[in-house]
């Protein structure tokens, strides 16, 4: 087995896991939200404390594995640039999305009644700077489950380039440094988590539905799709600010659950996905409807000159033949 070293970024806040279940999930004072464990759950609740500890030991894997990610998504791509079509792929695609889309929502009603009522009870600060979660063996099973998924969710991308569709930086640079973040940041158990977690999960279970459905071939409003990436917008905004203030606080020597290390990772990474999202927002649908636009008051403005120069000439017409009406009446 792995061995576990000590890690600097471990602290002395951690608190173990409870070791009676049914202490904390009949407690609706504490622990809220469907009681009982799944079987997934019930590995973690045996093997937490360990698996735990090995996650901080061993999160770099994680940069190994973007590594080879970007080299076989790219060498995916060249090899298909030489095929006139891609693959179809459509019921693998949308037996994937469907999968992700139940894992991201049993994750939201096993995190999200935690994540309410944290910040009803405790404020908005609270639900940021304290990872009273770990208490929560279901909660903390989910979190595990959240940052081991970042590595299948690149299969993503081989959708993407099997199937010769446009390859954005967004994505896979998404991908890369979603994965390493959350590796280096999990085994830390930072207080931030609990917005971080619950927001993508929520965002993910409309996502990964909508491209389920649009590659079902079911006919989606523009405006979902809008509204998925304002969404993806927030939650940049959110997390950055969130960050913001940790950093503060840790530099103020004020309590906050979580290392400087994770706090500052944490900011320079939604500051840069913000950054990207918006980016990607305003190109995608901004500048098309401004172009369609433009194009459209030219064309109308050709239609209109054409129109004026008609009219011009049927005037013209019409003066001359009054002229020569005259003329014969003289």
């Amino acid at each position: 087995m792995f061995t576990i070293p000590d890690d600097v970024r471990f602290h002395s806040y951690y608190r173990d896991i409870p070791a009676d279940n049914f202490t904390w999930s009949t407690d609706w004072s504490k622990f809220v939200g469907i009681p009982g464990l799944l079987p997934g759950e019930r590995l973690i609740y045996d093997n937490g404390h360990y698996m735990i500890r090995l996650t901080n030991a061993y999160w770099h894997y994680s940069i190994y594995i973007s590594i080879v990610y970007v080299f076989i998504i790219f060498a995916i791509k060249s090899l298909m640039s030489r095929k006139e079509t891609g693959f179809d792929l459509r019921y693998g695609l949308i037996t994937w999305n469907l999968f992700l889309t139940l894992f991201s929502f049993i994750g939201t009603i096993r995190c999200l009644p935690e994540f309410f009522h944290v910040l009803y009870n405790n404020g908005f600060v609270a639900s940021y700077t304290q990872n009273t979660y770990v208490d929560d063996i279901r909660v903390n099973a989910w979190y595990l489950f959240f940052t081991l998924s970042k590595a299948p969710e690149m299969v993503d991308t081989l959708f993407i380039v099997l199937r010769k569709r446009r390859l954005i930086n967004l994505h896979w640079i998404h991908h890369t440094l979603t994965l390493i973040y959350s590796w280096f940041v999990f085994g830390d158990m930072p207080s931030t988590a609990r917005w971080m977690v619950n927001m993508n999960l929520v965002i993910h279970t409309m996502m990964y539905l909508y491209y389920a459905l649009a590659a079902m071939r079911i006919r989606i409003p523009r405006q979902v799709s809008i509204t998925i990436t304002t969404l993806q917008i927030v939650q940049m905004f959110v997390g950055l600010y969130i960050n913001v203030d940790c950093l503060h606080r840790k530099l103020s020597a004020m309590p906050c659950d979580l290392s400087f290390s994770a706090a500052l990772s944490g900011f320079s990474l939604y500051f840069l996905f913000f950054v990207l999202f918006v980016n990607f927002f305003i190109r995608t649908y901004i500048i098309p409807t401004s172009s369609k636009a433009v194009k459209a008051a030219v064309a109308n403005g050709k239609t209109i000159l054409a129109d004026l120069n008609n009219n011009s000439a049927k005037d013209k017409s019409a003066a001359a033949t009054c002229g020569e009406m005259v003329k014969k009446l003289q």
